[in-house]
């Protein structure tokens, strides 16, 4: 699976279409009018399947055994994703709990949270940027990254109620949906752009070059070099 990209369409294409994907998905959620609210896993895993690419040209190509295609075939490169997939699932599932909130600012968030902590937790109070939920066993705390103008609320420490944390997004998302329209973020504009750029640049070298079809069936069903 090793090679120069710029003269494999192939390993190209598996490479750049999901991170050009991903990044026309985030793209197009900053451009939204309204906030948009995430988990940290689903946000984690949406980066995870953008990079899959990356991995699978990259570093599940020089764990791949010679024997396994002549004996396993595609299914070979399957399980192999499995086990990045697994992988990214355990990374997840041992990692603190976070929300994202995605074309929204510290300034617009802090309102709608206090309304709903309030409603969640009576004993509910803040230092500053942290607030803590005692009732609900939540802590946690708002960072802010100006340039992409998204919000995450992060935990702090590890004793953390997972269920709380599902209900606190829940009920962001809900109040959310009442948010007034905003100015349009230019940084989905940027992530839009880059995107259809780097898909253009698949499809352009994969029509100088032909033979994708075939290419394939050889990179992926028998070649095992690296």
């Amino acid at each position: 699976m090793a090679s120069d990209l710029t003269s494999d369409p192939v390993r190209l294409a598996v490479a750049i279409c999901p991170l050009a994907a991903y990044l026309l998905l985030i793209g197009f959620i900053n451009l939204r009018r309204r906030p948009f609210i995430t988990s940290g896993g689903r946000d984690s895993l949406a980066l995870a399947i953008g990079l899959s690419g990356l991995a699978l040209i990259g570093p599940l190509a020089l764990m791949m055994p010679s024997w396994s295609i002549q004996t396993y075939g595609g299914y070979a490169w399957v399980m192999m994703l499995t086990l990045y997939f697994l992988l990214v699932t355990f990374v997840i599932l041992i990692s603190r709990p976070r929300i994202i909130a995605y074309n929204t600012t510290i300034k617009n968030l802090r309102p709608l949270l206090r309304e709903v902590a309030d409603g969640l937790d009576p004993a509910a109070r803040w230092a500053g940027e942290t607030l803590f939920l005692p009732t609900m066993q939540l802590h946690l705390i708002l960072e802010e990254d100006h340039g992409t103008r998204n919000v995450q609320i992060k935990s702090v420490g590890s004793r953390q109620d997972f269920s709380g944390w599902r209900q606190l997004e829940l009920a962001l998302v809900n109040a959310l949906r009442q948010h007034q329209k905003q100015s349009m973020n230019l940084y989905g504009i940027f992530l839009l752009s880059v995107g259809m750029l780097m898909l253009l640049a698949v499809c352009v070298h994969v029509y100088l070059h032909g033979y994708f079809l075939d290419s394939f069936w050889h990179d992926f069903y028998f070649d095992v070099e690296v």
